[in-house]
């Protein structure tokens, strides 16, 4: 499917440059980025656009002679759009994401941001590489069935299943940890997604029951259509849908788990279109450091382990292997740090 063009006009550069960073973050074919006063070189009929975007600080009526013939054409147009704050500022990844929503409601094909069932079926022929080796210290411990303390949001979008697959497969079983997976998927293919992660995988993927809690060994793929909270470590559907235009709301799972878990909890952003999960991790403590993404190049699509890595909260970014690695020697030199004074 070809992506929707969209054409800018901003008469400040700042702005020109920060709204076309943030549409092709969204997978939008940004075909004019301009200034107002060049439209006299456009040809307009032959850009076949799907949208417009204005934004004018100098309104001076003579120089928008060319506004009334975008305003009848076809392409809808979106005027009026807020100044982007500054890159760094926390409020910037709430800003590009009620740029895409406006633009998802003018225009009639927006880019694909969940994943589909080809995917996954080209998923399920594989096998996972070679496991991480259980630290010496779990080989005799089984924490099977009880109560997670530890608990990780893997958060994915375009090309996050495979990435999240080798992530999974590569860990060893044994660890006292549990994961909460949020996937942006078509809802009808929910069940195959847990059933083509957890192929190879020593964790037990599972649907969300509610008043159920985490256990360790488990990952739960977050439901799509519905957000879910905790009260008291049990998990809760109170029937409201996912705020924002996705689902799950990676940005949610990350505050309502950070509500119940609190330094307890890390998070890890894989591949993925668009910028979910960057407004929740900015809001976290500063002092939250289990904050990882995907490295860049290789993800299938980039732009959410960018978003998350461009607020300067990433702790640590690697290959869906080195994650593993880096979280299996995470939890092995916490457990010494808490259980030194037990094994001295």
């Amino acid at each position: 499917m070809a992506l929707p063009k969209v054409g800018i006009l901003a008469d400040d550069r700042l702005q020109q440059h920060l709204l076309k960073a943030a549409l092709l973050h969204f997978g939008f074919d940004v075909v004019v980025n301009a200034d107002p006063q060049r439209m006299d070189l456009l040809n307009l009929d032959e850009l076949h656009l799907d949208a417009w975007l204005i934004d004018l600080r100098d309104e001076d009526g003579e120089h928008l002679h060319w506004l009334d013939k975008l305003l009848d054409g076809d392409a809808p147009v979106l005027m009026g759009v807020e100044q982007a704050p500054n890159k760094n500022c926390a409020t910037f990844p709430k800003w590009e994401k009620r740029l895409y929503s406006k633009l998802r409601e003018m225009v009639k094909a927006t880019p694909v941001m969940a994943e589909d069932v080809s995917v996954l079926q080209k998923l399920a022929a594989s096998t996972g590489s070679g496991k991480i080796a259980l630290p010496a210290m779990f080989n005799d411990l089984d924490f099977s069935d009880r109560t997670a303390t530890q608990v990780w949001v893997l958060g994915a979008s375009l090309g996050g299943p495979g990435a999240v697959k080798e992530f999974l497969d590569a860990l060893p079983g044994g660890l006292p940890i549990a994961f909460i997976y949020a996937q942006h998927i078509d809802p009808r293919f929910e069940d195959t997604l847990a059933n083509t992660i957890g192929r190879h995988a020593e964790y037990r993927l599972r649907a969300f029951a509610e008043g159920d809690g985490l256990r360790c060994g488990e990952v739960l793929v977050a439901p799509i259509e519905n957000e879910f909270r905790f009260n008291d470590g049990l998990m809760h559907c109170h029937g409201e849908s996912w705020p924002g235009p996705y689902g799950p709301s990676i940005d949610q799972v990350i505050l309502n788990v950070h509500a119940c878990y609190g330094d307890r909890a890390g998070y890890i952003l894989f591949s993925g279109m668009g910028n979910d999960g960057s407004e929740a991790i900015v809001s976290l403590p500063e002092n939250q450091q289990k904050i990882w993404a995907q490295k860049p190049e290789t993800c299938a699509n980039a732009s959410m382990p960018e978003s998350a890595i461009e607020t300067s909260r990433v702790r640590y970014i690697g290959d869906p292997q080195q994650l593993a690695l880096q979280l299996v020697n995470h939890i092995k030199n916490n457990w010494v740090k808490n259980n030194e004074s037990i094994t001295d």
